[in-house]
């Protein structure tokens, strides 16, 4: 039956599969929500018993064998529908999906401050529908943050009066455990880790290009991910353990980004500035207390962080765009590209989790097309697979009111997630057929000419960054 499934498929076109698979996704939502609503009607009228059933959770495991992790979910998600309707009907609706709705089953569950989740909800649910999971996450957690300040620090500091770390020979083999430790320990390690990881890679990539040429396929490296991470943190240990004991403080390797509002709650709550009489409230889609990479930090923390040689602040307004990068580095040619890279944790091409220091710095409204101007807040971020393929395609990204980019397609349609509602745009930009009509009518011969800036561009870019590194 599945094989003759599979052969069904392979007859439809590209198009057709991905209808099918936007079409299933719709439906699982609203089975989803109605399997939320039977539980939820089985566990008020006691169904449980009738096969002798102490509580609603047997009853799951023994109908649909579930593991204990559905199981509790499941009841999370029951609470929350309870006590937000609205999540319910946003499912139903398609609007969001399952992991949408788990991530607010567990906020709603944090007994300090879940409560109070109503009270922003239909700011969540929009975030829900319209950012990435991966950036809801993020917002949902700077809520939580908020909204339990005296909480998230003393479980950060629990966490860190519990780091432990173990390094054992084990038969020969190396294992090595460590838990615990503050947001900002686990971002600057992990930093660390990803620096030392990404030089075996390049290292890698040289070995192979020496042998086989640059279009060698990824196969011919000679180490697996896996090897070039272990023999990354091998590194990491030599390089300490050769260093002299008054080594300078290291560049930094951790950005704390953190917007001006919170900035200034914060310089308020411990006197440094007077606190503002007409403080507006946090917008949590736009509100930023988190490393780069995305780990949210309290903002109790930014004061400490500040304090700490490889740690950099960098303050960014209500749109997002950096005002301030501390003092630890000068600004220098190039900065602008750095600025431009915290104000995205990953690639903004849709789908794509490559984190922004991998990625490249694009324009938003094309430089040599629409006349973008060169500046941070026209800057958007893609990796270097989805960069030039945004120009082949013709792709188009717009700002929406609310701060969201999206990404157009060549023909105008806009690439959304099933059931995403497209934002509100600007006035200008309401009418997107006119903004991207020189696409519809763009031919073989504009996309290579794209293609070829493009190149050229990154070429110059690679140069660019040769010189700074022999004039440092």
């Amino acid at each position: 039956m599945y094989t003759e499934l599979v052969e069904e498929l392979m007859g439809l076109d590209n198009d057709s599969i991905t209808e099918r698979f936007r079409e299933l996704e719709l439906k699982r939502r609203r089975i989803e929500a109605e399997m939320t609503a039977v539980v939820a009607v089985a566990d008020a009228r006691g169904v449980y018993g009738d096969d002798g059933h102490r509580s609603i959770k047997g009853w799951m495991r023994a109908n649909a064998n579930w593991s204990g992790c559905d199981v509790s979910t499941m009841r999370r998600v029951v609470a929350l529908f309870e006590a937000c309707p609205a999540v319910a009907e946003a499912l139903l609706a398609g609007h969001i999906g399952r992991a949408q709705v788990v991530e607010l089953a567990r906020a709603r569950s944090n007994p300090r401050c879940g409560a109070r989740l109503v009270d922003v909800l239909d700011l969540l649910l929009e975030n829900a529908e319209h950012l990435s999971f991966e950036d809801f996450r993020t917002v949902v957690r700077r809520w939580e943050h908020l909204a339990d300040e005296d909480g998230t620090l003393d479980d950060a500091e629990t966490n860190h009066a519990n780091r432990t770390a173990g390094l054992h020979e084990v038969n020969g083999c190396v294992d090595l455990r460590a838990s615990g430790g503050r947001p900002l320990d686990a971002a600057e390690m992990l930093g660390i880790f990803e620096r030392f990881v990404e030089e075996e890679f390049r290292a890698d990539v040289a070995a192979r290009t020496e042998l086989y040429g640059p279009d060698a396929p990824v196969s011919l490296l000679p180490r697996t991910d896996a090897q070039r991470r272990f023999d990354a943190l091998l590194r990491i240990f030599r390089t300490a353990s050769s260093m002299p004991a008054d080594a300078r403080a290291p560049e930094p390797v951790v950005n704390i980004v953190c917007d001006i509002k919170t900035l200034e709650t914060l310089l308020a709550r411990h006197g440094l500035i007077p606190f503002p009489d007409d403080l507006p409230l946090v917008d949590l889609a736009r509100a930023r207390c988190e490393t780069d990479s995305g780990i949210v930090v309290p903002p109790e923390h930014v004061l400490r962080a500040a304090l700490q040689g490889h740690v950099r602040r960098v303050i960014v307004d209500g749109n997002g765009v950096v005002l301030d990068m501390g003092r630890k580095r000068r600004l220098f040619k190039g900065a602008a590209r750095v600025a431009a890279k915290l104000m995205a944790c990953h690639c903004g091409h849709p789908g794509c989790t490559i984190g922004a220091h991998y990625a490249e710095v694009d324009h938003l409204d094309e430089w040599h097309r629409d006349g973008g101007a060169t500046d941070i807040a026209n800057a958007g971020i893609r990796c270097r697979s989805h960069n030039p393929i945004k120009h082949r395609l013709g792709l188009v990204d717009r700002r929406s009111k609310s701060g969201q980019v999206v990404t157009f397609r060549r023909d105008g349609t806009p690439m959304l997630p099933v059931g995403c509602r497209l934002p509100e745009f600007e006035p200008d930009d309401e009418n997107l057929d006119e903004v991207t009509g020189s696409d519809h009518e763009a031919n073989d011969a504009t996309a290579l000419i794209e293609e070829g800036c493009l190149l050229l561009k990154q070429v110059l870019h690679e140069l660019e960054e040769q010189l700074e590194a022999m004039a440092a």
